[in-house]
């Protein structure tokens, strides 16, 4: 039978590197990106690396772009259009990146589609009236409205402003106004400190045009991913306090769809205080009634996980038993935002718990005195941490708890040495002085890349869950986080003051010949009361992630759990 199962989870393996490249690309590109169409995505990635002039990232990304079927014209349009806000320099010089590259794919004998030319202007009005009346148009602001004071102070410059940039560029048909907005929006964004009010004023403007929200988020993750965090913090800030001028919702929200047993699951997003939104499924009971305010449960993932598995089944199981749920991923994981992608970092972890309990605070479903968390396996550890910190967290469960930093430390089963972690540590100084050289990032997988006579039962059961179509194999959970990850998760200890989180209950749910299940005994001891172990006859770690038949056992004691302590 082990021979079998090893048989399995090589085929597996092998059939994991074929999708390796698909999966990597599926979580390099959060839900916030996704949700532009591939010709916006281009225009805020052309335009935001052109406002920057990082020509190297440029270089790729104009290639992507005309892969993805853009046209020459499309593509040159955009970085005419971005000269009015970051000047002819950078606009020369994108233009001429892209000359070198159209010159490149044309040796290779690759010949790309050149797109139209603008349409004649048959309009006889003066370029002063015709771009007056296009800002007009796309603004909301009457054509007569009082001047604003730089006009005032240089009428010139208005005149230059409506005649060339509205008339002459905006009526360029090439693109749309709501395409030029978004480019408009990337420059501008990219620029960084000192245009804030611009860049205010052109999200305005490109919401009139029926750019989404989600697609200005979009946009913004691009300029997380290609620019800056601090930049792209700075447009976030922007673009909530604008929403909220205009009553919209700050963060959106899809429509709730059927999951099963009458449970609905709706899509949500909200942003913790780096200001990385995070992405979440939220499950609302049969029956639900939204006059009423329910005790809610935020579950969160395995390390290495998204909410698509063992968090998300929890949620929407324990949905049924009344809760409103909420399962999310992780930063830099899955569909959440954060960049670069796959960082592990127990503060950013820790800190995402606070940040949905925020969510949910603010959430008219739920009381606000009734929430409760659980973490599964390295979702544990790092719930643990946060339940410490944050007194709204009303009860605490783990499931097949990890302590992530200890495992780091001194490995699975405490088998790691002092001197061999003091080794590891000097391999990743010398890996941070490389990636900063401009070496390529080192990403290892926690699960083995091969399997032999040698690999140990518990890490083909991890493979066999993760690599396992039918159970939880899903392309934004690789495996796969950055090597220098290993540093900040060696020191971390989550259990340093878990005694604090009386006179708050704890449950510890751990298999009986679970690899981890010293973590929550260690755990356990040093927790003060109220607090329990409940031990699952025969369950090994990953069996408590999704076995019907151990289900059966762990979710009546986390709604019994619940129900006395969220009352």
């Amino acid at each position: 039978m082990i021979e079998i199962m090893k048989i399995k989870t090589r085929i597996r393996m092998t059939l994991i590197c074929i999708l390796f490249g698909y999966g990597i690309a599926a979580a390099q590109n959060p839900k916030m990106e996704q949700v532009m169409n591939s010709k916006r995505k281009h225009i805020a990635e052309v335009a935001a690396l052109t406002g920057k002039g990082d020509l190297d990232k440029l270089k790729p990304a104009l290639t992507d772009g005309l892969n993805d079927g853009m046209t020459v014209g499309e593509l040159k349009e955009v970085m005419v259009h971005a000269y009015a806000y970051c000047g002819f320099p950078r606009a020369l010089r994108g233009l001429q990146t892209l000359v070198a590259v159209l010159d490149e794919r044309k040796a290779k004998g690759i010949e790309d589609n050149r797109g139209r030319e603008a349409s004649p202007i048959t309009d006889t009005r003066s370029k002063y009236e015709r771009g007056r009346d296009i800002l007009a148009e796309i603004s909301g602001v009457p054509a007569d409205a009082p001047k604003a004071n730089y006009a005032v102070l240089a009428p010139e410059i208005e005149v230059f402003l409506k005649e060339h940039l509205f008339a002459d560029l905006f009526e360029r048909d090439v693109l749309t106004y709501a395409e030029r907005e978004l480019a408009t929006v990337a420059v501008i964004a990219s620029l960084g400190k000192g245009v804030e009010p611009m860049l205010k004023g052109h999200m305005g403007i490109a919401l009139n045009l029926g750019v989404t929200p989600d697609e200005l988020r979009g946009a913004l993750a691009i300029i997380e991913k290609n620019i800056g965090r601090s930049e792209a913090d700075a447009g976030k800030l922007i673009l909530n306090e604008l929403l909220q001028s205009k009553g919209l919702i700050a963060d959106s929200q899809a429509l709730a769809v059927a999951a099963e047993n009458g449970v609905k699951k709706q899509k949500v997003t909200f942003h913790n205080r780096f200001l990385i939104d995070v992405v979440g499924d939220l499950y609302f009971p049969a029956n639900y009634d939204p006059a009423k305010k329910y005790a809610a449960i935020i579950v969160g993932h395995p390390f290495g996980g998204v909410k698509e598995q063992a968090s998300g089944l929890h949620a929407r199981k324990l949905a049924e038993f009344g809760y409103v749920t909420l399962a999310f991923d992780a930063s830099y994981y899955g569909e959440s935002g954060g960049y670069p992608r796959r960082i592990e970092s127990p503060e950013m972890r820790v800190e995402d718990f606070s940040a949905a309990v925020d969510f949910l605070t603010n959430h008219p479903a739920v009381d606000a005195d009734k929430i409760g968390v659980i973490g599964i396996c390295g979702g544990g550890c790092y719930s643990v941490s946060a339940a410490q910190i944050d007194h709204r967290i009303k009860a605490l469960a783990t499931i097949s708890m990890y302590d992530m930093g200890r495992a780091r430390r001194q490995g699975v089963g405490d088998s790691q040495t002092y001197e061999q972690r003091m080794a590891i540590l000097d391999e990743i100084g010398r890996q941070r002085t490389a990636e900063y050289g401009g070496a390529v990032r080192k990403d290892i997988r926690a699960l083995p890349e091969k399997v032999d006579e040698n690999t140990p039962k518990f890490a083909i059961d991890f493979l066999d869950y993760y690599d396992n179509p039918e159970r939880g194999q899903h392309p934004n959970s690789t495996g796969y986080y950055s090597y220098t990850s290993l540093a900040p998760m060696m020191n971390f200890f989550p259990f340093a003051q878990i005694e604090t989180i009386s006179p708050r209950p704890v449950l510890f749910i751990v298999g009986e010949n679970a690899v981890s299940a010293y973590f929550s005994e260690d755990a356990y001891a040093k927790a003060a009361e109220p607090k329990e172990l409940f031990v699952v006859p025969g369950a090994t770690h990953v069996d408590l992630y999704d076995q019907p038949e151990y289900l059966k056992i762990t979710l009546p004691k986390l709604d019994t759990f619940f129900k006395q302590y969220l009352k």
